[in-house]
This record gives C-alpha cells, sequence and structure tokens, in this order.
C-alpha cells in the first residue's frame, strides 16, 4: 500500500510482492486489489502467466512500455521461472523491439510489481526476487466465511480512499521528518527499497518487515534441496574420490528425476550437463559437512571429465 507513494523516493528497483494462500478464496487477489485501490482509485489490471520466455518479454514490455502503475500476474498455476521477467524485476530501465515493427523503444521499470497464486512455486532466481505474503484461513471452504469487520472491503476503501491515502503520505513523512533513517533489514538487489520501506515501518513501529524471507526461500529452493540429496549419496558411496559420470551411474546413487531418461547413454549425457551446470556449487549436507563439487581435467580413453566431492570449511 505504501509504496506508489513512496516510488519517488526509491532509486532502483523493487520486488515482486506474492500474495499467496494454500486454499482458494481465501482473498489473496482482494488483498492486493484493495491495497493498491488507495492509490489507483479503480480496479487493479491483472494479466495472465506466459506459456514461455519470450511470451512473459512481450507481455512484460508492453505493459512496462505503457506506464502501467502495477503489473499483476494473477493465479499463477505453474513454475514461475522466466530469465525475462527476472530480468525485469532488477532493471531500472528496458529496451525491447516494439510489437510488430522493427524498431527498438526504451523505458524506466517504475511499476509495482505483484502476483499471486494458491502455493505457487518458484525458482531460486525468482524467489531472491520476491517478498512473500502468505494467507492462510483455516478453513477447508474459505470463500464462505463471514463475519468480516467491513463485508463490503473494496466498498470500504473507495468511500474511506482520502484519509488512507492521507495516512500513507502522514507515514512517509513522519519517516522524512525523522531524517530518513534506514530501515535495518537488507534484501540483495533492492538494497534502496528495503532501507526505505523498511525504515518508514521502523519509524511507525511496525515489526517484522522482511522477517519471513528464510522461511520462503528453504521451500522455494527445490534444486539445492535436490542437490543436497544428491551430494549426500554421493558423499556416502565415494567420499572425495574422482569419478567419471558413468561411474556415477554404475554406482546405483539416486539422481534428480528429470535426469533419468531411461536409457543409460542419454542419461549420462544429461547428468553431465547436470553436473556442469552446478559445478563449484557448496551445499551443506545433513550431517552438517560443507562440499562442493569440482570438475578434474579431461583423462582416460574417452577423454570425458572427472568429478569429485571436496570439503569446505
Amino acid at each position: 500500500m505504501l509504496l506508489p507513494f513512496a516510488r519517488d523516493l526509491i532509486y532502483g528497483p523493487t520486488p515482486m510482492h506474492n500474495s499467496e494462500a494454500p486454499m482458494v478464496g481465501t482473498g489473496k487477489t482482494k488483498l492486493i486489489d484493495v491495497a493498491l485501490r488507495v492509490s489507483l482509485g479503480r480496479d487493479v489490471p491483472t494479466m495472465s502467466e506466459g506459456r514461455d520466455d519470450d511470451e512473459w518479454r512481450k507481455r512484460i514490455s508492453s505493459k512496462i512500455f505503457g506506464a502501467t502503475p502495477v503489473l499483476f500476474i494473477d493465479n499463477l498455476t505453474r513454475r514461475l521461472d522466466s530469465g525475462a521477467v527476472a530480468a525485469a524485476l532488477t532493471a531500472r530501465e528496458i529496451e525491447d523491439r516494439v510489437l510488430g515493427k522493427s524498431e527498438m523503444q526504451s523505458a524506466p521499470v517504475r511499476c509495482v510489481w505483484c502476483c499471486s497464486g494458491n502455493n505457487p512455486t518458484f525458482s531460486l532466481e525468482m524467489a531472491r526476487r520476491t517478498v512473500r505474503i502468505r494467507l492462510d484461513s483455516g478453513e477447508e471452504q474459505p470463500w464462505l466465511r463471514d463475519g468480516f469487520r467491513h463485508p463490503d472491503l473494496v466498498g470500504w476503501v473507495m468511500t474511506n480512499r482520502p484519509q488512507l491515502v492521507w495516512a500513507c503520505l502522514t507515514l512517509i513523512q513522519a519517516w522524512i521528518a525523522a531524517g530518513r533513517p534506514a530501515g535495518s533489514q537488507i534484501l540483495g538487489m533492492y538494497e534502496a527499497w528495503a532501507r526505505t520501506i523498511g525504515g518508514i515501518l521502523q519509524v511507525a513501529g511496525v515489526p517484522g518487515f522482511l522477517g519471513n524471507l528464510q522461511d520462503f526461500y528453504s521451500e522455494a529452493d527445490t534444486e539445492t534441496q535436490a542437490l543436497r540429496q544428491f551430494y549426500a549419496f554421493w558423499w556416502e558411496k565415494i567420499g572425495v574420490r574422482r569419478v567419471a559420470v558413468k561411474t556415477l551411474l554404475s554406482q546405483n546413487i539416486p539422481i534428480p528425476d528429470h535426469l533419468n531418461e531411461g536409457d543409460t547413454a542419454r542419461t549420462a549425457v544429461r547428468l553431465g550437463r547436470f553436473l556442469a551446470a552446478n559445478r563449484d556449487k557448496t551445499v551443506r549436507l545433513g550431517n552438517g559437512q560443507m562440499v562442493r563439487m569440482v570438475r578434474d581435467a579431461k583423462a582416460g580413453a574417452d577423454k570425458s571429465y572427472t568429478w569429485r566431492l571436496e570439503k569446505r570449511s
């Protein structure tokens, strides 16, 4: 709610605000709508998710070139893992080709980013660009709840919008009058946003800013979880010895499911690419031991790489 009013005080990008819930009808879309309706004074426009990265790029560019104040991706159903969205979320300005033309256009990225979904999943690259707002009613059919303080919440917001705008501006002005103290929490790539919004909330006495980040990262980072399990079996069976990809497969070490092609040769190719993509990545095993996978020089008759795990202090 505060961000649209404070946006010009922030030099730099702002993160995605993810409103999620475990059950449909909990109010995740309404939360975004009423929070941003205070600044917009109208319905919050939504867009659906893209099918692939090219479609994401076109949709994002079109919205930003149109100077949209809010970019709200509603009802995520697929894992959010888009290079185009990730790049736009950390950019101060984007440049892309105008649809239907051969000319390029650029525009500053000043919109408020939001998304919603029922237990949506994110790649780690997207998770680190996202702050989570999680709603859990504890009800089987939350859309049938009643007894709310404001049964018509949207109507109440519109009726009381002048007072809500005044309240937002007063909170920001109080922060400015206090000397613009920086918030104590930091979010990489969004330092200016965290210092400003965190500082405003800190002056207002509102605790808990970015307090749920680690839980969100732990749940979102399925790649590292799969890698940790793979390393653990590798460490137990092979230790620090150098091995080829075929040797890893012959040891019956469980590999991530998405690498298994059913055919040994094709699985070996995919496993080799997986190892290369995760080279030098350090992971903490369940016993607390830190290990990383390193690649040695090509060797053997087929001149293939060998791989090994090494301890990290």
